[in-house]
């Protein structure tokens, strides 16, 4: 039974959220990566604009610091937009991605590159 709880908890957020009717309106994201010697996680935490959060946490395969938090932010543009998110902002405490999605800094890694096109997409699912 509680294996079943946290693949119900998303769809019925989901439901309560769209049935509320809090899909106009700018969501607030927030994430952040980290890696350690057990592992890396990821944290999504997101505001609607009825009020009200929606927090995540998951625990990932080893990853770098950086590509922690690229994931992060993937994940919960995922999780903002299966919620009816439709104006978002999106808020990190990476300056490398920050800069990097903003068009700041340049890429350098082929792998940060795939990470920053996967952003790219994800946000062309958003009016704003």
């Amino acid at each position: 039974m509680a294996d079943f709880l946290p693949s119900l908890v998303p769809e019925v957020e989901k439901e309560l959220l769209l049935k509320s009717g809090t899909s106009s309106g700018v969501w607030t994201m927030f994430t952040d990566g980290a890696t350690n010697v057990r592992g890396s996680g990821l944290g999504i935490v997101l505001k609607p604009p009825t009020g009200g959060v929606i927090r995540q946490s998951i625990k990932t395969t080893k990853l770098t610091n950086n590509e922690a938090k690229y994931e992060a932010m993937i994940v919960g543009l995922a999780l903002a937009k299966s919620l009816g998110a439709e104006t978002i902002e999106a808020k990190c405490d990476s300056l490398l991605v920050v800069n990097q999605v903003n068009g700041s800094y340049e890429v350098r890694e082929d792998r940060m590159q795939r990470y920053l096109d996967k952003i790219q997409v994800a946000l062309r699912c958003f009016k704003e």
